[in-house]
């Protein structure tokens, strides 16, 4: 799967997989608690960020992991981040 430019995704969706990242598998509300992302809102984005292949559905319950693309655009995002503050 091509991943999506780290600059494509909303700042909620990227601080939500990025402590998706962090953590073992979650539910979303939970995931959405310990970020800025508003829990309303949590299942929605995750469904969004699983149709992007950056996270999927681990149980029938709405439990999320993120992929190893999901890992992949996370290491970018902070290499980026990183190489621009260290310049």
């Amino acid at each position: 799967m091509t991943q999506p430019p780290a600059q494509s995704l909303p700042s909620a969706d990227s601080k939500l997989l990025e402590t998706l990242a962090e953590t073992a598998p979650e539910y979303p509300t939970v995931a959405a608690s310990r970020c800025p992302v508003p829990v309303d809102d949590a299942r929605e984005r995750c469904e969004q960020l699983a149709a992007a292949g950056l996270v999927e559905r681990v149980s029938e319950e709405p439990v999320y992991r993120v992929t190893d693309d999901g890992r992949h655009l996370v290491a970018t995002t902070e290499e980026t981040a990183y190489s621009a503050t260290s310049d």
